[in-house]
């Protein structure tokens, strides 16, 4: 036997209808285009009505329509563009070259080039013969119980230790380096004491790296290619690194 339903469940049946279609609020919101991974939809008893004019409606649709991440990309000869902060898919160009990351930075106002980004590295290394370029004297160095390891496992200390403010492209951070009595490939090393502290995402595939200010923007640092304009064709232990960058890696 199939009872009939009652009048009164029939109204709530019908009531609870019209509520679902009235808590519909996809048709009466503007067209955004606006990537969405979940909707929540409040019950009707938190729907509170609101009182906003059409200035403020129309000033808010505006901010939210035109609403994007800043992000500026610097450039070797200074110039500042907006850019997207990705690294896009790299293409042959990218995949074919050697190269390690090297940036322009300024060091106590002192514009350094050959500042190899190096996430092999923990400290941060400058050769002895930076200092006179930078102003500084052995007696600027203070000593330091760090012991630095090479590629071959070799360990030994450092000349002494300095800190410097270092400026790339609109950060400045005070960094610690350790001397070294070596002349390197490089003016400068910043490893991941400096990568890390200023969160820095670096690439040598696509030869720039990406700062996350503290103001929220975000900065594409482009690489310092004259590193790697060779002066002559002949391969010599002074450009053979050069040479090398070149090369197509193997299979």
């Amino acid at each position: 036997i199939v009872e009939e339903p009652k009048a009164e469940d029939t109204k709530e049946l019908v009531e609870g209808e019209d509520d679902m279609d009235d808590d519909d609020l996809l048709d009466e919101e503007s067209d955004f285009d606006v990537m969405v991974n979940v909707v929540s939809i409040l019950p009707l008893e938190y729907d509170i009505p609101t009182e906003v004019n059409e200035v403020e409606e129309d000033f808010n649709a505006l901010n939210l329509a035109d609403h994007k991440p800043m992000c500026y990309y610097v450039m070797q000869n200074g110039c500042v563009e907006e850019q997207k902060a990705i690294f896009e898919k790299p293409d042959l160009g990218m995949q074919n070259h050697l190269k390690a990351l090297f940036i322009r930075a300024k060091v106590n106002d002192v514009g350094v080039n050959k500042v190899l980004v190096d996430c092999g590295a923990v400290v941060n290394i400058m050769p002895h013969f930076m200092l006179k370029k930078l102003g500084l004297y052995d007696t600027d160095l203070h000593s330091h119980n760090v012991v630095l390891a090479n590629y071959e496992g070799k360990t030994g200390h450092s000349l002494g230790a300095v800190q410097l403010e270092v400026c790339v492209g609109s950060t400045v951070r005070k960094t610690l380096f350790m001397v070294i009595a070596v002349r390197p490939n490089y003016n400068l090393l910043l490893g991941r004491e400096w990568i890390h502290g200023i969160w820095v995402v670096p690439s040598t595939m696509h030869q720039r790296l990406i700062i996350w200010r503290e103001d929220g923007l975000v900065e594409n640092v482009e690489a310092d290619q004259s590193a790697y304009v060779s002066e002559t064709s002949t391969v010599t232990l002074q450009n053979f690194d050069k040479n090398l960058a070149s090369i197509a890696p193997c299979g």
